[in-house]
């Protein structure tokens, strides 16, 4: 019987049809059982965004430093307002400490027009509506070369893992 997602390479949760009739056995099956499943639950994506950070349920490969333990990935949305005047660059503060051994993962985001339309963050466009997107110590950035008051919400998602 498996007892935890190291030995378990796939990490879904086994079902059972029955469990061992006799009590000593019962209560080893069930407390084998529960570490499982507690074990498959833990580690699944969270399907949280908030503008708090949280732990995401990921885990990350292991650093050359700790090369038999997964790393720990966080989550943060940040609110980046309407897409106007991004021809200067447009800084929210993040509000993530940053370290030394900070290492981003992701950065993604999406910008809404409330009445017709839904980009990405970053956007590539062949109109020229091209729209970076950067991180740095203290900041979200957002640069375009075009001027997009229509997008009137913008939220920028940020993963990454504060190393010990």
């Amino acid at each position: 019987m498996m007892g935890s997602p190291d030995q378990n390479n796939n990490n879904f949760v086994r079902n059972y049809s029955a469990i061992p009739e006799e009590w000593k056995e019962s209560q080893q099956f069930l407390t084998e059982h529960l570490r499982e499943v507690s074990a498959g639950v833990n580690i699944r994506d969270i399907g949280l965004y908030q503008k708090d950070e949280i732990l995401t349920g990921q885990q990350f490969v292991p650093s050359a430093a700790k090369p038999t333990v997964l790393r720990n990935v966080f989550r943060k949305v940040i609110d980046t307002g309407a897409l106007t005047n991004l021809t200067t660059p447009r800084t929210v503060a993040h509000g993530i400490t940053i370290s030394a051994n900070t290492i981003v993962t992701k950065i993604y985001g999406a910008a809404t027009d409330p009445s017709t339309s839904f980009i990405p963050l970053p956007f590539a466009s062949s109109a020229g509506n091209n729209i970076e997107l950067e991180m740095d110590g203290t900041n979200i950035i957002l640069t375009s070369a075009a001027n997009l008051p229509a997008y009137t919400a913008s939220y920028v998602v940020v993963e990454y893992m504060q190393e010990a």
